[in-house]
């Protein structure tokens, strides 16, 4: 491309890339079309349908570019209203399946189902390039046109809701497509297919001819009536399709094509006319709309050039170019014309060529060149004569527009992998003008100019870390290319690759690599050792390896193959191999970045003038001004090492998240001196700086408001325009990767802006350089305050989860997108094209996330209700990774405070609910149920602001609820504490009781106790078997049971439950072996510590009779030990005990009374209320009798006779002494 073509320094737009990754694992579906040589198809040759349930790995590069990468596709958008209304079609598979999905943005509120099926047709036979046609009558139902190698035409008529709802495409799919194949197709090569509407289709041959295919409404798509036409008439006999090949035939691809063969065709508004560019280098329009006269109307060089036949060969066009016609309307431009085309000549330097078409019949009388005088060349992308690319035009797109204003021109030129796009905004009257100084060029997106990590000895983050961050980054790389990539980088070194789902693919990477290292190790200790630095640069070249395969797998997936423009949204699009991409405009600030100071300049009109009002009186500062203090910053901060900027960037977190502690002044020092400035920053860095500020008038140019005005240039406000879309999902993808991109730019200006300032405010020798009117504490701490925003947006933006849909399906998503892209409206198109309103909607996103345009939502607040989200989502790990934003207000303390106890660290938990107590319980409480999104209920909500007894009742709540019986008796007895004596006895009831419950949990009886005796007397008799059951669990607990100071009217309570047998076996202790004689002693202590020996003693005597019991039925055992004992025997354990037993028996009973005092009648239950002295129950004939102190002496003496016979050896049985002796 010579030097005379226009250039566009001015970057406008950029791309913002969509995100094509299947929404679900059943968002996709296959259909497979049989192939048929008949009209339809036959019950023994059906299609089949599969719904595909997961995502097959690519294992190589062949494998990859067959599945992910299009052959060709574009976009096509429906004359319907409804949504959806545009599509994305590609060619994959060796040109064997047809992928179609819609990629609409937008939908309107009342379109409840999303358009996320993606239909992929298989075929037989590859599909012919360029023989892909879509239409529709705007009736909710797509006709696809796809025509084969075999020469086959497909008809596939797709109702558009098979795109919401994949049960609606399980209906036979014979009923909506057809295969067609006829004789006069097969007879020749097809080169294009043109549809004019559902019911008429025009396919060019090699032969020079057309064909037309039409049909009847009412007829399917297996009667196409076929009619062929060539420069003499319209026909189709044999001798009409009969190839006479001479010497004009031209060479193409390995096939022999005629110079009138249409490599480009495009039918005129109305259908009656077909414009066609011939590879013979000339324009033809045909009229087929009458079948008796259609004919050739009209036939011209594309640059008006008379030629003679011979020379045929000097002017060709490119067969495998068609995007060189374009058909346009322009109603009131000019009076009289009734359509507009643009044709492109690759010679004469390139040219473009606008025909006005008053009266296409009339030939050279009804048609015109407009503007003949004036050379249209596209612009040129490196205009320098160094260059040696050759860029060549890969597609063009005109925008129609009435009046012909404000029409926009789109051009797409390429070389090799590379390509520009360009954009020219005109009116067709005035064209040239504009043509001449009026472009502007597309911006690929920023994110594909992300550098991979460098690390250096002095790092101190992990080299693994840093390389999954970046291959990893959300709007990245595609998880395709990096499956693709690990499969071919372990194939290549034979390291072991498993494409197990249920791994994460970032766990297979890290694998991959150690195991690659790990092996080079072995076998050349030498050259790596065992030492970490050695390790390190080898984890560094594996990491390098592994991204050069994503890399260049990632540039195959980047090449572009069309533009499109859709009508109803004047919205370009980029469609490359890999995916599409939306070209919106450049907001304020991105076009003063996106360009040098110099171009800047020029654009006169083009940018606004940001006005900053601070009262000073100085002037506004313009964008070239702005433009030359940002490429300062910016080339200042590029000159630095990545290791100095890492460790700037680790600083400077600290100093946006922790609580500040000294002034402006000394936090700029420390900032400087923590990150080592007087150690990186070199004498030609400072230099450099000072010839980019010298437009400016160096140091002593830069004033506040040059600072201020790039930060009032930041979205501040969103629109208030009411709409009643919504986004897709599809375009919630778009919106998202859109705002990334965007808060990158925004953060890294005020990164370099802050390094700036730091670096005036301690190496600028005021005797030198003045810098009278730059006050860097001013603008350090209002960098340091956006730098705040733009840090949470970019953790928004790169942290993801992973969020269980209705379907049980995961769905990864960003938390930028999840909480807060939902919530932003589309603008309307009707006053702005969508390359617009979808840069505002993305700066009305930014706004929103920081609080949108209530005053009263501070950027804290918005901290605090990002956490609750998480928190309430249970999704601790991002809570955890989060917890660094928190502020230290008193509700982020207590919130802290929520996280440590749903993460299990109750003492940490309670430390920060302790420091939160005062504020929260004092001051006026806002709505925390709303202010928490939800996560506080109301009920928890309405504790905060009525004291501290009403937030510790709270707190103590919370850590009941999570088994932390010790913190909730803590907060219970703070509550309590705090709780004024004027309140009744009713409202503290359940704290004490919940007091009560956790301190019996964590063996605390002196705290439950006191609960105890705080609560009325019903409920005291309610807790008292509780507590008295866990005394009796502790070792310890009869001891403390009779050391407490019980209230005397629960002493009949406890002494019920002691005399109570069961309750005994209830004890929980392994250490006690006989329960029921210990809860026997432990009566009898009670009863005798309250002065009751009569109960005391009955509370033992019943030992007495079990122990009499179980020597007469173990009285071998007894003999056997006594015998054994070596006459030890009787004063050994059991006789012991038995003693003691009489001994504590009687002497109880002497303290009640005289000898034969008797005692009361047991009614062989309990014995209470001072109803007997001594009771007991005779176990044999189940009455009841008296027992005197006497009975029990004579019993005592009987045992004592009874040990004495075994011991003299008089054991036999027999009488002694009148009685029966019982030896057992």
């Amino acid at each position: 491309m010579d030097d005379q073509g226009p250039t566009a320094s001015l970057n406008a737009f950029v791309e913002t890339r969509a995100d094509l990754e299947p929404v679900g694992q059943d968002s996709v579906v296959q259909i497979q079309l049989p192939s048929s040589s008949s009209g339809t198809f036959s019950r023994a040759s059906r299609s089949q349908r599969r719904v595909v349930t997961s995502t097959a790995v690519c294992r190589g590069e062949e494998t990859y570019s067959r599945s992910c990468l299009a052959d060709t596709g574009s976009i096509y958008f429906s004359k319907s209203r409804r949504y959806p209304r545009s599509f994305l079609w590609r060619v994959l598979d060796n040109s064997k399946v047809l992928d179609l999905r819609s990629v609409d943005l937008s939908k309107r509120d009342r379109d409840q189902k999303e358009a996320a099926i993606v239909l992929q047709f298989g075929f037989a036979n590859a599909v012919r390039k360029g023989c892909v046609a879509l239409e529709d009558d705007g009736d909710g139902v797509l006709s696809v046109f796809v025509l084969t190698k075999s020469n086959e035409l497909f008809t596939l008529t797709i109702p558009t809701i098979c795109f919401c709802d994949a049960v609606a495409s399980e209906e036979s799919t014979e009923r909506w497509s057809t295969a067609f194949s006829h004789s006069t197709i097969s007879l020749c090569t097809p080169q294009r297919l043109i549809a004019a509407s559902p019911l008429q289709l025009v396919v060019t041959s090699d032969d020079g001819g057309i064909i037309r295919l039409n049909r009847c409404s009412d007829q399917d798509a297996s009667a196409w009536e076929v009619l062929v036409c060539t420069e003499s008439k319209w026909g189709s006999s044999l001798r009409g399709l009969v190839r006479w090949q001479g010497n004009n035939s031209v060479k193409y691809n390995g096939k022999v094509l005629d110079p009138n063969t249409a490599v480009a065709a495009e039918f005129s508004p109305s259908r009656k006319h077909l414009l066609t560019v011939c590879v013979n280098h000339t324009l033809r329009i045909w009229n087929i709309e009458k079948q008796e006269k259609a004919s050739i109307v009209f036939s011209m060089d594309l640059l008006g050039q008379e030629r003679e036949p011979q020379d045929h060969t000097r002017n060709i066009v490119d067969a495998g170019n068609p995007e060189i016609l374009r058909v346009f309307q322009a109603e009131g431009a000019f009076e009289g014309d009734e359509f507009y085309a643009v044709t492109y000549s690759p010679h004469e330097g390139g040219q473009f060529k606008i025909w006005a078409i008053r009266d296409a019949d009339q030939g050279s009388l009804g048609i015109r060149f407009l503007h003949p005088d004036n050379i249209l060349r596209p612009p040129d992308p490196e205009p320098g004569p160094e260059s040696k690319a050759i860029w060549k035009l890969a597609d063009f797109r005109v925008s129609s527009g009435i009046w012909g204003r404000d029409m926009e021109f789109w051009v797409l030129l390429r070389s090799n992998k590379r390509y520009k796009i360009y954009s020219l905004k005109f009116d067709l009257v005035d064209l040239p003008v504009a043509w001449s100084r009026g472009w502007t060029s597309i911006l690929p997106r920023a994110s594909d100019k992300r550098s991979p990590p460098t690390v250096s000895p002095s790092d101190v983050q992990d080299v693994t870390e840093l390389w999954l961050e970046y291959l990893f980054h959300p709007g990245g790389f595609s998880r395709a290319v990096l499956q693709t990539a690990l499969s071919m980088y372990c194939l290549a070194r034979k390291v072991k690759y498993s494409a197990d789902a249920t791994i994460p693919l970032e766990d297979q990477m890290c694998s991959a690599v150690a195991t690659q290292v790990n092996s080079q190790q072995l076998k050349d200790e030498k050259e790596y050792g065992t030492q970490f630095l050695q390790y390190s640069e080898a984890m560094q070249q594996e990491w390098r390896l592994l991204h050069q395969e994503v890399q260049d797998l990632d540039k195959s997936s980047c090449q572009a193959l069309t533009l499109a423009f859709g009508d109803h949204s004047d919205m370009p699009w980029l469609v490359f191999t890999g995916g599409c991409a939306a070209i919106r405009k450049c907001s304020q600030l991105e076009s003063i970045v996106h360009n040098s100071p110099a171009v800047v300049r020029i654009a006169t009109g083009y940018l606004e003038v940001p006005s900053i009002e601070d009262g000073s009186g100085h002037k506004r500062k313009t964008p070239y001004e702005l433009a030359v203090l940002i490429r300062a910053a910016m080339g200042f901060r590029e000159a630095f090492t990545p290791s100095f900027q890492r460790s700037c960037l680790t600083w400077l977190s600290n100093e946006l998240w922790q609580e500040p502690l000294f002034s402006v002044s000394k936090r700029i020092e420390d900032y400087y001196e923590r990150c080592g400035f007087a150690e990186e920053i070199t004498d030609s860095a400072i230099a450099s700086l000072r010839d980019a500020l010298a437009p400016l008038g160096d140091f002593d140019g830069l004033t506040t408001d040059h600072f201020l005005a790039v930060i009032k240039d930041l979205p501040g406000l969103m629109t208030t325009e009411s709409s009643d879309l919504t986004f897709s999902k599809f375009g919630l993808g778009v919106l998202v990767d859109g705002a990334r991109e965007m808060i990158d730019i925004h953060a890294r200006i005020l990164f370099d802006l802050l390094v700036l300032i730091t670096f005036i405010e301690i190496e600028v020798d005021e005797d030198i350089s003045p810098v009278s009117r730059l006050n860097t504490s001013v603008v350090f701490m209002a960098l340091l305050d956006q730098l705040r925003r733009y840090g949470l947006m970019q953790w928004l933006a790169k942290s993801t989860w992973t969020r269980m849909e209705a379907d049980s399906r995961n769905l990864s998503l960003t938390v930028l997108e999840t909480l807060f892209a939902t919530d932003v409206r589309p603008h309307s198109t009707r006053e702005q094209t969508q390359s617009v309103t979808l840069s505002v909607t993305i700066q009305d996103l930014l706004v929103w996330i920081t609080g949108g345009n209530d005053p009263s939502i501070t950027l804290d607040q918005v901290l605090v209700n990002i956490q609750c989200h998480l928190l309430k989502n249970n999704d601790l790990e991002l809570a955890s990774n989060f917890f660094t934003f928190q502020p230290s207000t008193s509700w982020a303390t207590y919130i802290k405070g929520r996280f440590h106890l749903a993460n299990g660290e109750p003492i940490e938990a309670a430390l920060y609910f302790q420091k939160a107590a005062r504020k929260m319980a004092g001051k006026p409480s806002p709505d925390y149920h709303r202010a928490s999104d939800e996560f506080l209920s109301p009920t928890e909500a309405a504790h905060f602001g009525q004291g501290l007894p009403f937030y510790f009742t709270h707190i103590h709540q919370l850590f009941q609820s999570t088994s932390c019986p010790s913190h909730a008796a803590q907060f219970a007895q703070l509550a309590l504490q705090f709780t004024p004596q004027s309140l009744s006895l009713e409202r503290p009831t359940p704290l004490l009781t919940s007091l009560f419950n956790s301190s019996l949990q964590t063996s605390d009886i002196q705290s439950a106790f006191t609960a105890l005796t705080r609560l009325p007397q019903r409920d005291q008799l309610i807790l008292l078997p509780t507590i008295v059951k866990a005394l009796l669990d502790l070792s310890d607990g009869p001891k403390q049971l009779l050391g407490l100071p019980w209230p005397s009217h629960i002493h009949p309570a406890i002494d019920a439950y002691l005399s109570n047998d069961q309750s005994s076996q209830k004890i929980s202790s392994k250490r006690v072996t006989n329960p029921i004689e210990r809860q026997r002693k432990i009566l009898a202590a009670w009863r005798l510590k309250n002065g009751d020996f009569r109960g005391a003693a009955a509370a033992l005597y019943p030992q007495l009779q079990t122990t009499k019991k179980q020597k007469h039925k173990f009285g071998a055992v007894s003999k056997f030990r006594a015998e054994g004992s070596g006459g030890d025997g009787v004063e050994g354990f059991e006789a012991k005990r038995t003693d003691e037993s009489y001994l504590s028996v009687i002497n109880l009973m002497a303290c009640i009374g005289g000898e034969n005092d008797s005692a009361g009648w047991m009614d062989g239950k309990s014995a209470k209320d001072g109803e007997a002295w001594l009771l007991s129950f005779n176990g044999d004939d189940g009455k009841r009798k008296v027992v005197t102190i006497s009975d029990v002496r004579k019993g005592w003496q009987k045992e004592l006779d009874r040990r004495s016979v075994i011991e003299g050896g008089r054991w036999g049985f027999g009488l002694v002494g009148g009685d029966k002796m019982e030896l057992g």
